[in-house]
């Protein structure tokens, strides 16, 4: 199956990294792929746990329109975040992202990983058309903005 990944070292601590991606409710101020991060479900916990359904509106690099998603966290540690997104069903589209901060240097510096696993028959249309590169540069924006954002609270 097609799948995405994406790296970049952040020239800051893991614990800012985190604080800012964890951050979800502050992303329409910085994050210019997911311009909306909510969740709908356990809404009384401002936390993200196993569990948690979301809605996610993304914008695509260079695109005009937003597409909105519904995924529900599959797992959550303190350095991590898995969700899982489904098309009406697996067999039609699904995709399972991921994000993981890693301590570089003694602490010093992050690495960032963000990926996606995607899988169904739509996967092969949207590959056709360019999405999942389109996708893939979405990501590198976000890692990029996480940056910005990050190194921003050590300078």
């Amino acid at each position: 199956m097609p799948s995405i990944q994406t790296t970049i070292i952040i020239q800051a601590p893991p614990e800012l990294v985190k604080d800012r991606f964890f951050d979800y409710a502050a992303y329409p101020t910085w994050n210019p792929f997911m311009v909306s991060f909510q969740k709908y479900t356990n809404t009384s916990d401002p936390q993200l746990n196993e569990g948690d359904e979301l809605q996610i509106d993304l914008k695509l690099k260079g695109m005009k329109h937003t597409s909105t998603m519904y995924p529900k966290i599959i797992s959550k540690t303190e350095s991590s975040l898995v969700w899982r997104g489904v098309l009406v069903s697996d067999w039609i589209f699904y995709g399972v992202h991921s994000f993981t901060i890693e301590p570089l240097d003694g602490g010093k510096r992050t690495l960032f990983v963000q990926s996606e696993q995607f899988g169904g028959f739509l996967v092969y249309i949207l590959q056709l058309f360019g999405v999942l590169s389109k996708t893939k540069e979405s990501f590198i924006e976000f890692n990029e903005a996480l940056k910005d954002e990050a190194e921003k609270l050590i300078n």
